[in-house]
């Protein structure tokens, strides 16, 4: 597997993410080169960012999302999409289940970085300037994006200010505030909402969690 590729089955949005997705992906005639995905802690907005780079990368999208049977599709949920990437901090991508060598520029020689690097945006730089393998979108996935630091930063705003053609960014983040005002000011905003207590209660019995009202309550 190439370093930074997407992980694991195609993945779907959650249920309280269905209609924005929807109306946000028939937009495709005018959809801008990068987003800003922001939305409360813990409701879904990496689950977000992965399904719409599915949806955007599938060659037969119904109603805009991801088909899950045709060839791009297939090699999403394999993991070895060429047109994705996702770019974050090692210490994440470890977390996420993936082992050092998958975990973008891990030497397993340290202590897992918590930061977007410089050398995780330059390895990025050299994929996009190659052409796509079908032709279509390339899709990044960036998250968290209070993680980059600085110098990784700097590079980042400049494919953000004059981006290859035909690539799309999806930069998650908790806090827009958090964001550099450079990056922010690059990018399409698009909010993402949390689940109502009946939305979020269901979801979790249906991951096999009793008493969801507690794990709830706990995570306010």
């Amino acid at each position: 597997m190439a370093e930074g590729q997407l992980t694991n089955a195609v993945p779907v949005f959650l249920p309280w993410q269905q209609a924005t997705a929807h109306d946000w992906l028939q937009q495709r005639q005018r959809f801008g080169h990068a987003w800003l995905l922001t939305g409360l802690g813990g409701t879904g907005k990496r689950q977000f960012a992965r399904a719409a780079a599915a949806s955007l990368l599938c060659e037969s999208p119904s109603q805009g999302l991801a088909c899950g049977h045709c060839a791009s599709c297939h090699w999403f949920g394999q993991g070895n999409h060429p047109d994705a990437r996702i770019v974050r901090p090692d210490a994440v991508a470890l977390a996420e289940g993936a082992s050092d060598s998958q975990a973008e520029g891990g030497s397993g020689s340290a202590a897992p970085s918590r930061e977007i690097r410089i050398e995780q945006i330059r390895q990025l730089e050299r994929w996009l300037h190659t052409a796509t393998h079908r032709g279509g979108l390339r899709v990044i996935v960036l998250y968290p994006v209070s993680a980059i630091n600085l110098y990784a930063a700097n590079a980042l705003l400049k494919m953000l200010e004059e981006p290859p053609e035909h690539s799309v960014f999806l930069l998650v983040a908790d806090a827009v505030d958090r964001v550099l005002p450079t990056v922010r000011s690059r990018c399409r905003r698009l909010p993402l909402p949390a689940p109502d207590e009946a939305a979020a209660s269901q979801w979790l019995r249906e991951q096999g969690v009793d008493e969801p009202q507690a794990y709830l309550a706990a995570a306010g």
